[in-house]
């Protein structure tokens, strides 16, 4: 009996000790399991559980937990690398992209957006939209778009020289309710710089106008001239002035129309430009020759001065129709018995041509704008001489076709300086073909 009670007391130490030790083994394994999901939450996704310190008691949880970190991680590599692209692509977008929040604060902003507004991102980041874009319209949108979801697309003059196309995107997957109850939603911002395309839109629309203008006064005269001519009754003197006139009227219109056939193939064509290399010296001399005789008529001198042999990259036919242009102006504005000067400096790797005359000048509020299409500093000389309006604007896009600059000196009643600059290349350099 002493040893049946006996070996019943050890047996249930024995119980009380597996049970002890695997109580303590089991606080053991949630306490690990606990830890080392305090380091997951916290970040850590590299943390994995060893079965071994626990031997056979915990080892399935410790697997399973191990799978699921694994899968975490993986999860967390893949969105970290798409997080990192989309903000790779937003940074480097053209389109300026601000992203608010539903209680209207800027919540994100690229780069983009800070050159367009001229703002720092530290001026954008949980701030209210009012006081970052204050231009009531815009605010007005935002707000609608940020309480009803309501699209919005306007153009804004953000600044002197500055339009901005704005789009107000809702994102109605962000569809919340605020603190009061009220719908509200998230907003993407879009903003495009318009200010280039609407530039053209004006200068198309200037275009349109000036070729209307400049055509409309050769038509009426050949139309009335030639309807006196066929009412009859016209002498021989008024018969050969009216046709005279007729006639000088429609060479104008031909070479308007020329001028603007010309200019239109330089657009089409200045990206395909082939330049070769020139001798400068010799397309001067062909200038001449051409303009000669009508210098001549004048008393006009042409002259070459202080002009060294030298060669340029240049398209030979462009570059001969910029010097008839700039020595017919120097020709029509200079006085009877004047002189017309050519000459250029060589320097490192450009040479800058002069044309220079001593005419009537241009007026200091003029000189901005000599190159621009149509625009005449003395209009009616310019007319009287069978001018387009279009040489001096041709010469600045084949000029800046060619890579070179462009531009004019003057004082009023002693003259211009017409100059330009072209790519100054080695005598023996070969010909490019």
């Amino acid at each position: 009996m002493i040893r049946f009670l006996l070996g019943l007391a050890v047996g249930v130490i024995i119980v009380v000790i597996i049970l002890l030790l695997w109580a303590r083994s089991k606080r053991a394994t949630r306490q690990y399991l606990t830890e080392s999901m305090d380091l997951i939450s916290s970040g850590r996704y590299d943390v994995r559980m060893y079965p071994y310190r626990s031997g056979r008691i915990g080892g399935s949880i410790y697997r399973s937990f191990n799978r699921m970190a694994e899968h975490i991680q993986r999860e967390f590599q893949d969105m970290s690398q798409e997080r990192d692209v989309l903000r790779h692509i937003l940074q480097n977008m053209t389109t300026g992209v601000v992203y608010l929040r539903s209680d209207g604060q800027v919540q994100m902003v690229n780069q983009a957006a800070e050159r367009l507004f001229r703002r720092p991102s530290e001026q954008w980041q949980e701030r209210d939209h009012w006081t970052v874009f204050r231009n009531y319209n815009l605010g007005a949108a935002i707000d609608h778009a940020l309480l009803f979801g309501n699209n919005w697309t306007d153009e804004l003059t953000i600044r002197e020289g500055l339009t901005v196309q704005v789009r107000l995107v809702p994102i109605s997957s962000g569809a919340r309710v605020n603190s009061r109850g009220e719908s509200s939603h998230d907003v993407l911002m879009l903003v495009n710089d318009v200010s280039e395309w609407r530039r053209l839109e004006r200068m198309r629309s200037e275009f349109v106008a000036n070729v209307s203008h400049e055509l409309k006064t050769p038509i009426a005269a050949i139309r009335g001239f030639s309807e006196t001519l066929l009412d009859g009754d016209v002498d021989d003197a008024a018969q050969t002035k009216f046709l005279r006139t007729i006639y000088d009227e429609s060479m104008r219109m031909g070479n308007l129309v020329s001028d603007l056939l010309e200019l239109s193939k330089l657009e089409a064509t200045d990206s395909r430009v082939d330049p070769i290399t020139v001798d400068l010296l010799k397309v001067v001399e062909r200038a001449f020759d051409r303009l000669r005789t009508v210098a001549a008529k004048r008393s006009i001198h042409l002259e070459l001065k202080n002009a060294p042999r030298v060669n340029v990259w240049a398209d030979p036919d462009m570059l001969l129709q910029v010097f008839l242009n700039l020595l017919s102006n120097a020709i029509h504005y200079s006085s009877d018995g004047s002189q017309v000067t050519v000459t250029w400096d060589v320097l490192i790797d450009r040479v800058k041509v002069h044309v220079r005359d001593n005419g009537v000048g241009i007026p200091a509020e003029s000189l901005n704008r000599v190159f621009e299409r149509f625009y005449r500093v003395h209009k009616d000389r310019s007319r009287a001489s069978g001018g387009t309006g279009l040489g001096l604007a041709i010469v600045k896009h084949i000029i800046t076709a060619l890579g070179g600059e462009v531009g004019v000196d003057s004082v009023e009643g002693e003259g211009s300086d017409f100059w330009f600059t072209l790519s100054r290349l080695n005598a023996n350099m070969p010909r490019v073909l």
